[in-house]
């Protein structure tokens, strides 16, 4: 794709993403919201000590993993659809029914079976991280238990959990919906190649003043089977499937709004390039 092309397959994808965004950036919000008033209601009831001793020990993190389930599989069939489409028109094949929508979820759920606890970890760490502090420094500072619970229920900390909700929504439609893209790219009976695209204003990453660079990335062209490699302000080499890849360092991966996009592997001819279809099997 050129730079217009990929420019306008960005916008498209931008605008499902929105319906994710939008639809799943509430139900973080309130999570995150609910784990703060639930710790100063506790502070309130049980004192400072048995509050911060309890703090992780409640059912947060299985609330959190099943707005992730909910929204992998969202992202796996709106997605995995949309890729598998547009592929097939690009390719000039006949219109064949499909239905590989159970077949895209179980993936999801599997990842998520692997991984979802690290996600939700590092959700759920941050969040502690950020309640522990709002008591120290109320501590430090002389507070009364009170006034200790009115701040971690301000406003400023509800602008807080809203910053976070934004955050994590973005970063996990961008991951959900590039693995979706992925599967379905995957399901085709000819070799495709993929192309990273990343979103051009002045949000983008790029060194120096980001540790990654983005930037350079859009446009690249390799291998379905083969990585996207980038050298970081530190020489710290990436090397990643595709945008939001789970192995990649989170400053690579939070927030990104890239997504990745595929090309039809053809001959010198023109012809596609068809996989080798499984022989039947042998019997001895």
């Amino acid at each position: 794709m050129n730079a217009k092309q990929r420019g306008e397959y960005f916008r498209k994808f931008e605008r499902l993403r929105r319906q994710l965004d939008t639809k799943y950036y509430n139900k973080f919000k309130e999570s995150i919201t609910k784990q703060f008033n639930n710790f100063a209601n506790r502070i309130k009831r049980d004192g400072l000590g048995a509050a911060r001793a309890q703090l992780g020990l409640d059912l947060w993190e299985k609330e959190l993993i099943k707005i992730f389930e909910s929204l992998y599989k969202e992202a796996a069939v709106l997605f995995g659809n949309s890729v598998y489409r547009a592929l097939k028109i690009e390719a000039n094949r006949k219109a064949m029914t499909f239905g590989f929508n159970r077949e895209w979820t179980d993936q999801m759920m599997d990842f998520l079976m692997a991984q979802g606890f690290v996600l939700v970890s590092d959700i759920t760490s941050t969040t502690k991280k950020k309640l522990l502090s709002i008591v120290k420094k109320g501590i430090e500072e002389g507070l009364s238990v009170e006034e200790i619970v009115r701040i971690i229920k301000s406003d400023e900390q509800l602008a807080y959990a809203a910053f976070r909700a934004r955050r994590i929504v973005r970063t996990e439609v961008m991951r959900s919906s590039n693995m979706a893209s992925m599967m379905a790219a995957d399901k085709h009976d000819f070799y495709v190649d993929k192309q990273w695209i990343s979103a051009r204003d002045n949000r983008t990453r790029r060194i120096p003043r980001d540790q990654f660079d983005h930037v350079e990335l859009d446009g690249v062209i390799v291998r379905y089977d083969e990585t996207f490699n980038e050298t970081g302000k530190d020489g710290e080499l990436v090397a990643a499937m595709q945008p939001g890849d789970i192995s990649a360092p989170p400053g690579f991966t939070i927030n990104c709004r890239c997504t990745v996009a595929f090309i039809p592997r053809r001959d010198k001819n023109g012809n596609l390039l068809l996989k080798p279809k499984l022989n039947e099997a042998t019997i001895y």
